[in-house]
């Protein structure tokens, strides 16, 4: 349901510039379309320095995929990953999160809900059907 602006509050889609960052994507070599990893989350892939790949099933989110390039001709894929930002990561099917809970990856950059919030690391601010508003400092 939406709301004028006027009666009511969201934090999806605000962006802090500053800590965008072009990072490598693992896993992804074959990703053409960018529509299938832009908004998804990522966590810290430690095989190779400056690495991100899609968030798998618990590990801890990082940031979220704003870019994407498949660069396939150079032999590297690139995206622009914001460590810090308010806005919607998909919700793998199946899980149920809620408002408050913090969440970690679930696989293919979806995300399910922590067994403990941490909200210091991330919280929920607002659920939008299959998406989760998430804010992460």
């Amino acid at each position: 349901m939406s709301y004028p602006f006027h009666t009511s509050v969201s934090l999806r889609g605000f962006h802090q510039e500053a800590f965008h960052l072009t990072m490598k994507l693992s896993g992804l070599a074959n990703e053409t379309d960018s529509n299938k990893v832009v908004g998804k989350a990522v966590a810290l892939d430690p095989s190779t320095p400056n690495t991100a790949k899609l968030a798998g099933d618990g590990d801890k989110i990082i940031g979220r995929v704003s870019s994407f390039e498949n660069r396939k001709v150079e032999g590297i894929v690139v995206g622009a990953i914001e460590f810090r930002f308010a806005n919607i990561l998909p919700i793998k099917d199946g899980e149920t999160v809620a408002v408050g809970d913090t969440v970690v990856g679930a696989g293919e950059g979806t995300v399910k809900a922590a067994a403990s919030a941490d909200h210091n690391v991330n919280f929920v601010a607002e659920i939008l059907g299959t998406d989760a508003v998430v804010v992460k400092f």
